[in-house]
C-alpha cells in the first residue's frame, strides 16, 4: 500500500471507529420528557416514510409504464426487422436494446428505499438518541479496532465491522456502545461474532490488573488454559441463583473479589436477560476501562418497512431500557468510585 493510500486508511479508520473523547453528558432518562419526544419522533419520521413511500410508488408507476412502451417498440423493431426485413442479427439487437432502459428505470423507482433508510440513521436516529437523555449517534462509528485487539476475549477475525454507535458521558463514566460484527476468512458461514460491544471509562483508576467475568461456557473452555492462562479463577459468592452464571479470571485474583461484587454481577445478568439472556462477557483492564461483549443476532436499529406503519416506540422503549441497564452497570462502577 502506497503512503497516501496507507494515509487514507488511517484517516478513514480514525473516523469509523471512537476513542472515548468529544462525548456529551447523559442523565438518567426523565420518563414523561422521553415520552412528549418520541410522540413528536414518531410523527416526523411517520410523515418521513409516507413521503418516501409516495416517491417510490409514483417512480416505480412511471418506471412500469416506460418499460412497458420500450418493450412494445424493441417488440415491434424485432417484427420489421426479421419478418420484413428478413434481417438476423439486428432484430435481436433491437429487442435486447428494450430491457436496458428497465434495468436503469427499475434502479431509478427503488432509490426512495434506499433514501429512506439513509435518511433513518442520519436524521431520525440522531433526534432519537438526542431524545435519550443526551446521547449522540453515529451510524458508522463504533469502539476502536485498536482498543478490542487488546482484550483476551474477543474472537480471532480478519474484519471488524462497526455501526449505530451511541455516544455519551454519564457520572463522569465515558460510554460508547454500538453493533459490531467480526468476520473471518476461515468461518465462512457468516460473522464468528455478532452483536453489541460496550466500552466504559472512569475519570480514575478504579481496580487492579486485568479481570473476565463471562456468562459464555464456551469462551471458558477455549481460553482458560490458553489466553487466559496468566489470569488465576476468581470465586465470588453469589446468593441468588438467578445470577450466578458468570465464570471470573483475573491477573489480580485478591483485588478482583473486591471489585466483582454481588450488585456487580446482579446487574451484569440483568443486562444479559434484556438481551435475550445473551452469554455476556465483561472485561475490567488498564485501571478504569470496562468492556462488554454481548452476543445478539438481531440487526437493531435499522428503519422500519417503508410500506409499514412507523413502528418506532417498541424499538425506542428497547433501546431505552437496555441504555437504563447499561447506566446500572455504571453506577456500580461509580459507587465504587466513591467508596475508595
Amino acid at each position: 500500500m502506497s503512503k497516501r493510500g496507507r494515509r487514507e486508511f488511517e484517516a478513514k479508520e480514525k473516523n469509523r471507529h471512537a476513542d472515548l473523547n468529544d462525548v456529551g453528558e447523559v442523565d438518567r432518562i426523565d420518563e414523561q420528557r422521553f415520552t412528549k419526544k418520541l410522540k413528536t419522533l414518531i410523527k416526523e419520521s411517520e410523515a418521513m416514510r409516507l413521503d418516501y413511500m409516495r416517491k417510490h410508488r409514483m417512480r416505480s408507476w412511471m418506471a412500469m409504464n416506460l418499460t412497458i412502451f420500450f418493450v412494445v417498440v424493441g417488440s415491434a423493431a424485432f417484427g420489421w426487422f426479421f419478418m420484413i426485413q428478413a434481417q438476423i442479427v439486428f432484430p435481436f439487437v433491437c429487442l435486447f436494446a428494450s430491457f436496458v432502459p428497465a434495468i436503469f428505470l427499475n434502479v431509478w423507482a427503488a432509490r426512495p428505499i434506499k433514501s429512506y433508510a439513509l435518511a433513518h440513521k442520519n436524521i431520525f436516529m440522531p433526534k432519537m438518541a438526542k431524545a435519550l437523555n443526551g446521547l449522540s449517534f453515529h451510524p458508522a462509528r463504533g469502539v476502536s479496532a485498536k482498543m478490542i485487539e487488546k482484550l483476551a476475549v474477543v474472537p480471532a477475525h480478519d474484519r471488524y465491522d462497526a455501526e449505530d454507535c451511541f455516544m455519551g458521558r454519564y457520572k463522569g463514566m465515558k460510554v460508547i456502545f454500538s453493533e459490531a460484527r467480526l468476520y473471518s476468512k476461515i468461518h465462512k458461514d457468516g460473522p464468528v461474532f455478532q452483536g453489541l460491544f460496550v466500552l466504559l471509562e472512569a475519570p480514575e483508576d478504579i481496580f487492579e490488573g486485568h479481570t473476565v467475568i463471562t456468562a459464555n461456557d464456551k469462551m471458558v473452555k477455549a481460553y482458560a488454559s490458553t489466553r487466559w492462562k496468566t489470569m488465576s479463577p476468581v470465586n465470588v459468592p453469589v446468593p441468588d441463583p438467578a445470577w450466578d452464571r458468570f465464570t471470573i479470571y483475573s491477573t489480580e485474583p485478591e483485588a478482583a473479589v473486591g471489585i466483582v461484587n454481588e450488585r456487580l454481577l446482579k446487574e451484569l445478568a440483568e443486562a444479559s436477560d434484556i438481551f435475550d439472556k445473551s452469554p455476556l462477557t465483561a472485561v475490567l483492564f488498564k485501571k478504569r476501562y470496562i468492556f462488554m461483549m454481548i452476543p445478539h443476532d438481531e440487526d437493531m436499529f435499522e428503519a422500519s418497512d417503508l410500506f409499514v406503519p412507523v413502528t418506532t416506540k417498541d424499538q425506542a422503549l428497547r433501546v431505552k431500557n437496555e441504555i437504563e441497564q447499561l447506566l446500572e452497570v455504571v453506577d456500580v462502577f461509580d459507587l465504587y468510585s466513591s467508596s475508595t
